[in-house]
């Protein structure tokens, strides 16, 4: 039997309100019940759905149907993959099969066959979405406390205390995680007020709070740099980097180069990210409207199929990103403007295949929430956004092996020009 897109989310959001045990008011959420799904939805998902989406979502004569990525992000919180794979599993044909079922059998049957499809249905949900223990929503009674003091004012590594208060919480357990990665999740004492934590990358990272699986309370670490600071790592993930001692300018540019790696105990034999970060409060720039050039090259290694390297502008709310890699390896490309995220097995992004061990000339233009990205001067892929991510606080360059950087300038929206460093000695 087939089934339209507006029962099948129908069924989502009903499922949604089960597991979450919200409150339906005619159909329409409560303010904090969103404000709760929404951070459920950005753990689980990494897509921030507004307030305002999820209220247009809830309304109860909403007949549309929503974008693509915005029922991802809602099937997420119910542990499937893809919208495709809620329709599959959503069990709307079983309870169509009862309505229709229902004028042609006699009360007694008709309930008694509601109640024997509510209790297989029932199964089957526990089944498919079986309940953690401490999965609960919490209950949240009063105020929620959670600061932090830096003990050294910039650089890294920087311990951070935090200071918090649960005591007007009940739930089963309380966490700290200190930025995006789930894997540093740790457990605090609910009794407790204090935690130390050390953040070894600079960067504009957002401390969570959490009870249970809820995201309570947030706060934001500013780690700051003295300037440009290189380091390596061997992934993305890892804990703990290594920082580069060495002076990184090299003929007008900065340049980490494989004697600096030797010198600082890296071994250049295993795969390895060179990052180059600039974290500091850019002048009046907003990731509205700013543009930043630059020049880059990768250092040729025989031993790396694909060359790749990734610029990322941190904002306060999020980050913009672009990478680039050597011809032929362009299915690994990957671009995110604002909240819209493209990546080269489903889009064109072909342009971004270059030889990367010459000079590329890259810039980025934003303006009124349209992103152009430029290679030589030539305008060759755009994205309109529509979220605000506030101000630009760092860059950050990223080379698969090493590589280096010529220049680097940015411009506020009024093309103003408030950072400019071409690497002189």
């Amino acid at each position: 039997m087939n089934h339209s897109e507006g029962e099948y989310i129908a069924r989502c959001k009903q499922m949604i309100e089960e597991k979450f045990h919200l409150e339906s008011d005619q159909g329409a959420l409560r303010q904090r019940d969103l404000e709760y799904l929404a951070d459920q939805i950005e753990e689980k998902s990494g897509i921030k759905l507004s307030l305002s989406t999820l209220k247009r979502l809830w309304k109860k004569d909403y007949d549309k149907t929503p974008h693509p990525s915005t029922l991802q992000a809602l099937v997420s919180v119910l542990g499937c993959k893809s919208w495709q794979d809620f329709k599959l599993r959503a069990p709307i044909s079983q309870t169509t099969v009862v309505m229709e079922q229902k004028k042609h059998t006699s009360p007694f049957n008709r309930w008694m066959g509601l109640f024997i499809i509510g209790a297989l249905l029932f199964i089957v949900w526990l089944i498919a979405y079986p309940r953690k223990v401490g999965s609960a929503k919490p209950l949240i009674r009063g105020p929620v406390i959670f600061t932090g003091n830096k003990t050294v004012s910039q650089g890294v590594p920087n311990t951070v205390v935090f200071n918090y208060d649960v005591s007007n919480v009940d739930a089963d357990s309380f966490f700290f995680q200190q930025a995006w990665n789930q894997n540093e999740k740790v457990r605090i004492d609910q009794k407790g007020h204090y935690y130390a934590n050390i953040y070894y990358y600079p960067g504009f990272h957002k401390a969570k709070l959490i009870a249970n699986d809820s995201v309570i309370k947030r706060f934001r670490v500013h780690i700051t740099t003295d300037g440009w600071l290189p380091l390596v790592r061997r992934a993305f993930t890892d804990n703990t980097p290594i920082y580069i001692k060495t002076n990184p300018l090299v003929n007008g540019t900065l340049h980490v180069t494989p004697i600096d790696l030797t010198s600082s105990n890296v071994d250049a034999d295993k795969d390895f990210l060179l990052s180059y970060f600039n974290v500091r409060d850019f002048e009046n720039t907003n990731s509205d409207n700013f543009s930043l050039d630059t020049r880059i090259k990768c250092d040729s290694l025989n031993t790396m199929p694909c060359p790749a390297f990734q610029l990322t502008v941190i904002c306060e709310e999020n980050i913009f990103f672009l990478t680039m890699t050597g011809k032929g390896c362009e299915r690994n490309i990957a671009i995110q403007m604002g909240e819209v995220y493209q990546d080269g097995r489903n889009n064109d992004l072909s342009a971004f295949g270059r030889d990367l061990y010459n000079w590329q000339n890259l810039r980025i233009q934003v303006a009124q929430k349209r992103a152009t990205i430029y290679l030589d001067d030539q305008p060759v892929h755009s994205i309109t956004f529509q979220k605000d991510f506030g101000k630009v606080v760092g860059l950050v360059y990223n080379f698969e092996g090493t590589g280096a950087i010529d220049y680097v300038k940015l411009r506020n929206g009024e093309n103003r020009l408030v950072f400019d460093d071409e690497f002189n000695e």
